[in-house]
């Protein structure tokens, strides 16, 4: 499907003139593909879940304002993210705040201006900060120390990692609960978990550490409950074939088979990549196509500034497809090319030994799969412009720019 929304988008924009000569290259948004997304993650849970999709896995503007529209929440890392959530027009009680590292004054500007906002601490340490009377829902984020499957440089769950008390220390964690007005727990076990049983148990881990929590309080009689659990996200990206068969859909019912009642707390998930990853794209002009040694490279104006984690550490499954000057797309033999980024670093490069139909300079390179930390991890190495970005519905087979080009000087 997004191939035949990328044919129609990049000749529609050559042939309404979007582009400028400075253009060398254009980024892409599917509003269409983001809605089927959204759409399925909400079918997969219960009517009552707050889906906060994490805004650093694409925080242009636009994309958040249209996630807000769809009646979900945003996930922030930062104090920067939550002031853009509230850009965006969703409610405190929508934004979750989960920063490892934040400061008495954020905790502070939480207090006075953000009241209902669902703060989660990091750190025992963290709670010492929170004020006595907070005017926010007070999480704590538990580490469960299980094996998820996640790439080690996404791995969150580790017994020493940055994120999280660990599970472990639930005496000294129910202890906080007593002492602290703790209603919510969270937990975010890794990006790309592969480990489905994994994954549920940590949940159960969490659900079970709550129950537990609401017993000790109702012993000491006092009238405070755990209420919600944020469960994260961290599923791996998934083509949307068939959606009864999704990993989603696998992962919500493995949840609802092992914790028949965990609907009696309010749940919470934090998606970002999997919502986000197939929907977006990216074209660039063809500048170069040198031969070096044995190699065919193709020089392009897209690398490691726009896909900063697949040049430094593993492609994620982007699609290439090569197009004529005038945005028609190009087929027959196919040859090996290294796809070379724009800037001073030996290791930019996007892909090598991908098969291209004859590119050219001038030519169009399309670069598929893009929707995830991307935009938002645009790299200031060689300071290049960020690209001009647009918005496309291609079932009403409409098309508008949703921000110019812009410098980083």
């Amino acid at each position: 499907m997004i191939d035949k929304e990328a044919d129609w988008t990049l000749k529609k924009v050559i042939d309404l003139n979007l582009l400028c000569e400075e253009d060398t290259a254009i980024i892409c948004q599917s509003w269409n593909n983001l809605d089927r997304y959204l759409n399925h993650l909400k079918d997969c849970f219960s009517k009552n879940t707050l889906h906060a999709i994490a805004i650093k896995t694409n925080p242009h503007p636009e994309v958040l304002k249209h996630i807000v529209n769809f009646g979900f929440g945003l996930e922030a890392a930062s104090i920067e993210e939550v002031l853009m959530a509230k850009s965006a027009g969703v409610t405190n009680d929508k934004i979750v705040f989960d920063s490892p590292v934040k400061t008495r004054r954020e905790i502070n500007f939480c207090q006075e201006n953000l009241p209902g906002i669902r703060l989660n601490v990091n750190s025992f340490d963290e709670l010492k900060r929170i004020p006595e009377h907070p005017n926010f829902i007070l999480g704590v984020r538990i580490n469960p120390v299980l094996d998820v499957g996640s790439p080690s440089l996404y791995n969150v769950s580790a017994d020493e990692s940055k994120f999280g008390i660990p599970i472990s220390e639930k005496q000294d964690l129910l202890n906080a609960i007593l002492e602290y007005p703790i209603t919510q727990l969270h937990l975010h076990s890794g990006s790309s978990m592969v480990i489905m049983k994994s994954s549920v148990l940590a949940v159960e881990k969490l659900y079970k550490l709550a129950e537990e929590a609401n017993q000790v309080l109702a012993e000491n009689k006092i009238s405070r409950r755990i209420e919600s659990l944020d469960i994260g996200g961290g599923l791996p990206p998934e083509v949307l074939d068939s959606e009864s068969n999704s990993i989603m859909n696998k992962y919500a019912e493995a949840l609802k088979k092992q914790l028949p009642n965990l609907e009696k707390f309010q749940l919470i998930t934090e998606f970002g990549q999997w919502v986000h990853f197939y929907s977006g794209y990216a074209f660039s002009q063809i500048e170069y196509v040198l031969k070096r040694g044995e190699k065919k490279l193709v020089y392009i104006h897209l690398g490691a500034d726009y896909l900063l984690r697949d040049a430094y550490s593993k492609p994620r499954g982007i699609a290439f497809k090569t197009y004529s000057q005038n945005g028609i797309p190009k087929n027959g033999i196919q040859k090996k090319y290294d796809i070379a980024g724009p800037l001073c670093f030996a290791g930019d490069y996007l892909v090598k030994n991908e098969n291209l139909s004859k590119p050219q300079e001038g030519d169009w390179l399309a670069l598929l799969n893009t929707g995830s930390n991307s935009f938002g991890l645009w790299s200031r190495h060689c300071s290049r412009s960020i690209p001009k970005v647009v918005g496309v519905d291609f079932e009403n087979e409409k098309i508008e720019i949703i921000s110019e080009r812009k410098n980083l000087f």
